[in-house]
């Protein structure tokens, strides 16, 4: 299993397309956005890119990122996720303009929802920013969101695996906005949240 994610801005004519290069590579081109490249390969049970998922991945926001924490063991196998209302878009984990826009979980709240990538995490299995090194967690996009009692669902496409402990790791922590200085972290309890990260160039940054 490996994955290479990588950005590079450049001036682009007035076009927006995709190119698929071989078997597990693609090129998702934006005037705005510049180049994303993707050369993954799957382990078992992730599925491989198709081109409606790259065309989604072209839309994806550069300037918010969703983080999804869960205590699941079986979230990436049913590619759903629960997090209970109360821990869900609250007004002190998302930015002011989502919360107001989205936290309602409105119909146009959602679609914008599902316009920003996010990464799915189980719970760090220790404090202090650790944990075990063959967790993963997964970069993503939103299928589908609706609420069931006191839990709401979210469905989503995995995109690409990631390895936990390098979102641990405060070197790179700190291009996702997440804070690794304290026994109880970002990675350390249920909620959903938005970060003001543009996710493209956090995986640049932190060589992901």
């Amino acid at each position: 299993m490996s994955s290479n994610l990588s950005v590079k801005k450049s001036t682009l004519p007035d076009t927006s397309f995709m190119q698929q290069t071989g078997t597990n590579n693609f090129n998702v081109m934006n005037q705005e956005y510049g180049t994303v490249n993707f050369n993954i390969t799957y382990q078992q049970g992730v599925p491989a890119n198709s081109a409606e998922m790259m065309m989604a991945i072209q839309s994806f926001s550069t300037e918010y990122y969703q983080l999804i924490i869960t205590c699941e063991e079986d979230v990436f196998a049913n590619s759903m996720v629960a997090v209970l209302t109360s821990q869900a878009l609250t007004k002190y984990n998302v930015p002011a303009e989502i919360f107001e826009r989205c936290s309602t979980l409105s119909d146009a709240g959602i679609e914008e929802l599902k316009r920003i990538p996010a990464i799915i995490c189980l719970e760090n299995t220790e404090l202090n920013g650790v944990t075990d090194s063959n967790q993963r967690a997964m970069y993503g996009l939103h299928k589908k969101v609706r609420v069931a009692g006191k839990n709401i669902q979210i469905v989503f496409n995995p995109i690409a695996p990631i390895q936990q402990q390098k979102l641990c790791d405060k070197r790179n922590a700190v291009f996702f906005d997440l804070n690794m200085d304290c026994a109880i972290t970002n990675l350390n309890h249920s909620a959903w949240s938005v970060h003001k990260t543009n996710l493209f160039e956090a995986f640049d940054e932190s060589g992901m």
